[in-house]
């Protein structure tokens, strides 16, 4: 059998994601340094825990998503919530939780203050953000 014989090309494959890696952090909420500050504002129920190691204190209860796709986060949620579903968090500047703040600001390492709220509570959180993939920190 014959081959037709064709001029060498170059072919080139271009990468193309389907989802953005924008960020490499997670973050699990300080249940001791929470419930202190919320006992500090008078809003700590000792009957009632405000913030519990088995929820807010894991790092996979709080999630961040890039829902637009351009690389940037938009979101943090929390689940797990002993049956509030998941609740949108807000992200601040400081302990004073009164100035809002971009997510795009955080990185592996910083400590970071939210909320989250439902009906008329609001919890006041608080944690270090980490490296959720350690064998690749410049995800983002």
């Amino acid at each position: 059998m014959k081959e037709k014989w064709e001029s060498p090309r170059i072919k080139v494959e271009t990468f193309a994601p389907n989802d953005y890696v924008s960020a490499c952090w997670g973050v699990a909420c300080d249940v001791t340094a929470a419930n202190q500050y919320e006992m500090s504002i008078g809003t700590y129920d000792s009957t009632n825990l405000f913030h519990d190691a088995n929820n807010c204190g894991q790092e996979s209860n709080q999630y961040i998503q890039d829902k637009n796709g351009d690389g940037t986060i938009d979101t943090m949620t929390e689940t797990g919530t002993k049956g509030l579903g998941n609740l949108k968090c807000t992200l601040y500047t400081d302990r004073t939780y009164t100035t809002q703040e971009s997510y795009n600001s955080v990185h592996p390492g910083d400590y970071i203050y939210w909320t989250t709220s439902a009906g008329s509570r609001t919890w006041h959180h608080q944690g270090q953000a980490v490296a959720t993939e350690t064998a690749h920190p410049n995800h983002s």
